[in-house]
């Protein structure tokens, strides 16, 4: 039995509007001739692309690496709202939860930046403005003195109650870590307990989600590992992957490389790791035993994975997205797949100008771009 988020006809109107914009979408052919322009190039290669109306609307306020931010968040900001206000109900309704977690992200982003006396222009330029709240809404959040009256102003947020309860008594070390946890943990529990009983159809969307909190937690437990001495990390595990937070506390507790090697190959992550490390030395030859050993390295010394590893998962994160969708075509994961292939988009072009604005090798900035 077949659960349509959308009907074929709908559905057909929607991937027409998402088709229109994917010719828009930078391809890996033009992410290469990109890292070999100059800062004014790039300029005015987006703003001969999908960027038109924004750096023709912006040109006159802003230059140079600001008229790249403001453009490319504005922009990006219009997509999503764009794209899903033609979506149906419970299409739009998934998808816009789905999403939310950027309003965790970005409200964390401004409670940091408020607390340590970062500028607002500083903390705006990477806002991710693909949740419920829009670019007004972080904008009037940027404007506040303190984390009591952005908690005050987030009344009607989700997550209100955690937030609040959490800042009652002012900064403390480790509040934000925590906080976030707590704010990544619930929107996982809504999610994971809305795809399966509360949206008709959300079910489609569990094997990326269980892909995606597996990720998560590897993320975790390297972190947990380099910068404490936490003994039970079950709390700070998102429930819901292919593996328990259980399996994480026994992997946790390894010392013994042939252990460790043991329990991520029974795990399934070598093998998500293996290819990651395939995918950024572009290196078909690389190996489970070479992916071991990077692992391991990080993994004895206390350390947290290699960046440039993770974004590699990240990739592969969002091919497997890719592939679910087209599987499941009257669903809601052709909407986010085609919106997280945006926001990534969003984030090479930043990385791509900031890079040369400084004048960081071609190189160094291509590991740090998600295709």
């Amino acid at each position: 039995m077949h659960h349509y988020l959308v009907t074929p006809s709908s559905y057909r109107y929607i991937c027409t509007r998402i088709g229109l914009k994917k010719k828009s979408l930078i391809t890996p052919d033009q992410y290469s001739r990109l890292l070999n322009m100059e800062l004014p190039q790039i300029i005015r290669f987006i703003g001969e692309s999908g960027y038109h109306e924004e750096v023709h609307t912006l040109s006159s306020a802003y230059s140079d690496i600001e008229l790249i931010e403001h453009a490319l968040t504005e922009n990006l900001a219009k997509t999503y709202r764009s794209i899903l206000s033609i979506a149906p109900g419970a299409l739009r309704e998934l998808a816009e939860q789905y999403f939310s977690r950027w309003d965790i992200e970005n409200v964390m982003l401004i409670l940091r930046g408020c607390q340590f006396h970062i500028p607002g222009d500083r903390i705006r330029a990477v806002l991710i403005p693909a949740g419920v709240l829009d670019p007004p809404a972080l904008d009037h959040l940027l404007t506040l003195r303190s984390i009591h009256e952005i908690a005050d102003h987030l009344s009607s947020w989700v997550h209100h109650d955690i937030i609040s309860a959490r800042i009652t008594d002012g900064y403390r070390r480790g509040l934000f870590a925590s906080l976030e946890n707590e704010l990544y943990l619930a929107y996982y529990d809504n999610l994971l307990s809305d795809a399966r009983f509360g949206i008709r159809g959300g079910d489609v969307i569990l094997p990326h989600l269980r892909f995606e909190i597996d990720i998560l937690n590897i993320r975790n437990i390297f972190r947990l590992r380099a910068g404490s001495k936490v003994s039970d990390i079950t709390p700070f595990m998102v429930s819901g992957g292919y593996m328990t937070p259980e399996d994480f506390q026994r992997l946790y507790g390894v010392t013994d490389r042939e252990a460790f090697v043991s329990e991520l190959s029974r795990a399934g992550i070598l093998t998500i790791l293996t290819e990651a490390l395939k995918n950024l030395r572009c290196d078909e030859n690389v190996c489970e035993a070479d992916a071991a050993d990077v692992v391991w390295r990080r993994w004895a010394a206390h350390k947290t994975p290699l960046y440039t590893v993770m974004l590699s998962v990240n990739t592969m994160l969002l091919h497997h997205l890719d592939g679910l969708a087209r599987r499941h075509q009257f669903s809601v994961l052709p909407i986010i797949s085609y919106l997280e292939h945006k926001r990534y988009e969003i984030a090479n072009l930043r990385a791509i100008a900031r890079g040369k604005q400084f004048g960081v090798n071609p190189d160094f900035i291509r590991q740090h771009l998600v295709m």
